[in-house]
This record gives C-alpha cells, sequence and structure tokens, in this order.
C-alpha cells in the first residue's frame, strides 16, 4: 500500500478509527521526555479528523492518561488512552477504564531501579501509576555497558513477578501484561459502528500489538521508521520514514474527509 491508496481507502471509508501512537510518530522524539511536544499540523489534522462525520480519532501512547491530556489540549473531542490501554479516557475526557495498579510490584522494582540511578549517571526511573518506565537515552557511551548490564537483571526481576518488560527507543519499561495497545483498539473499537475502518500508527515495539490487532481486523497499520527502530517485527501495510511524513499524511486526509470547510482551513494554515 502507498500514501496515496492510504488516503483514498480511509476517506472513504464510512465509519473510521484513526488512532495515533504520540512519541516518535505525532511528536519527535524528545532527549528528555517532558520536553516532547506534538507538531501544530498534526493536532490540526487530528482536530479536524475528529469533527468529520463518522470519525472517530485516538491519541494512544504509553504515557500517563494526564501527561498525554496536557499535551493534546488543543483536541476536544478525541479518545485518549494511557500507560499501553491501562487508562482509557473518551472525548470530554471522562475516564472510561483504569486498571488496577501493581502497587506492591512497583514499589520493590522502583527501589531495585533507583538503585541503579545511584549507580549510573544520566539514567532516570520514572514511575507511573501501572508501570516503571527506566530511560537510558541520556546516558554515556562509556557508563551504557554497565547500565545494560543491570537492566538485564532488573528486567529478570520483573519477569519472575509476573511483569511485561518492553525494550523501545531508550527504555526499558516494565508493566502488567493484560494491557497494550492493541487489547486498547479493541476497547474502542467495541464502542463504534460494525465494520469501522481502524487505521493504527505507532513507530516503537509497544504500537506492534496495535499495528497487527488493526490489520488483523481488515485496517491498516502504519509504521512510523527510525534509526533506532529501522524495521517492525510485525508487517505493516505503509511505511513512513520520519514523523513528519505521517502529519503530512493526516493533513491530506483530515483535507479530504472533513470536506471543502476542513480543506480550506487545513490549506491556508
Amino acid at each position: 500500500m502507498d500514501v496515496s491508496q492510504f488516503i483514498e481507502r480511509a476517506a472513504a471509508a464510512p465509519s473510521l478509527l484513526l488512532a495515533t501512537d504520540f512519541d516518535g510518530t505525532i511528536a519527535e522524539i524528545a532527549a528528555v521526555s517532558g520536553e516532547a511536544a506534538a507538531a501544530p499540523v498534526a493536532l490540526q489534522a487530528l482536530q479536524a479528523l475528529s469533527r468529520a462525520p463518522g470519525t472517530a480519532v485516538a491519541i494512544v501512547t504509553g504515557r500517563t492518561i494526564h501527561d498525554v491530556t496536557a499535551r493534546t489540549a488543543a483536541l476536544d473531542a478525541v479518545w485518549l488512552v494511557g500507560e499501553h490501554g491501562a487508562e482509557i479516557a473518551a472525548p470530554g475526557g471522562a475516564l472510561v477504564y483504569e486498571a488496577e495498579a501493581p502497587v506492591e510490584l512497583l514499589d520493590a522494582l522502583e527501589r531495585d531501579a533507583d538503585e541503579i540511578a545511584r549507580r549510573v549517571p544520566a539514567f532516570w526511573v520514572q514511575r507511573k501509576r501501572c508501570s516503571i518506565a527506566l530511560h537510558w537515552r541520556l546516558v554515556a557511551a562509556e557508563d551504557r555497558p554497565a547500565a545494560f548490564a543491570a537492566l538485564e537483571v532488573w528486567a529478570g526481576a520483573a519477569r519472575r513477578r509476573g511483569l511485561e518488560v518492553m525494550d523501545g527507543r531508550s527504555i526499558h519499561e516494565a508493566r502488567d501484561a493484560a494491557h497494550d495497545k492493541g487489547g486498547a483498539l479493541a476497547f474502542l473499537l467495541a464502542r463504534l459502528p460494525p465494520g469501522t475502518l481502524v487505521v493504527y500508527a505507532g513507530d516503537d515495539t509497544t504500537d506492534e500489538p496495535a499495528i497487527a490487532y488493526a490489520r488483523a481486523k481488515g485496517g491498516v497499520g502504519v509504521y512510523i521508521a527510525s534509526s533506532e527502530r529501522p524495521v517492525p517485527r510485525v508487517q505493516p501495510d505503509l511505511t513512513l520514514d520520519e514523523p513528519e511524513a505521517w502529519s503530512a499524511l493526516l493533513r491530506e486526509l483530515a483535507a479530504r474527509r472533513g470536506g471543502l470547510v476542513g480543506a480550506a482551513a487545513l490549506r491556508s494554515a
């Protein structure tokens, strides 16, 4: 499938679920997670799509629901999925699903992760409600062997406690295996009309279940490639080479699906 074929199919769908990851997809990867910001053109296109007839828009991310809400405040009619499906908010902001957090398990893993952070400079531990993320993007090259060795021990302990460990773009994250982005898409699709075309775009290992789910449901999986993750472990329908290409595609789709008013607004931006 090429871009034009994707646009034609998505634009013509009577009912469409357009779901996208945040980091590395509508936002460039930032060296520090807190500095990531969605591309204005992507937000504008998603807003137009969310108002188009027969269209549902969802942001599906590993960030907490509160974090992604703040970073997508310009969007007022979209589904928000946080922590890989452990938190889901409906358009308008009402929380409609919240998984129970394995607090004791996470407390123990956080203590172990903090010990790594004390030994490895620039190693950052992020405690979320239902998971723990260990960031090593800023760790110096000479410190990485020690960091990776410690990460392997930590990941093994997390798995023995029944958690799943995701190895992503300069991040290891331990979370409940019961939740992933594919399951989040299933939750959303169950609330939309039968026959809804589901499109999902993402750039990392946690996006692979959602890409696979979209394709299994007869939808479209889009992969945003990077030097860190040039090829996914699942087969997408369409591969793009950077977040900017996905933003441009969203803009074109919004102009087509939103009608003449949406097209005029987007072209004048």
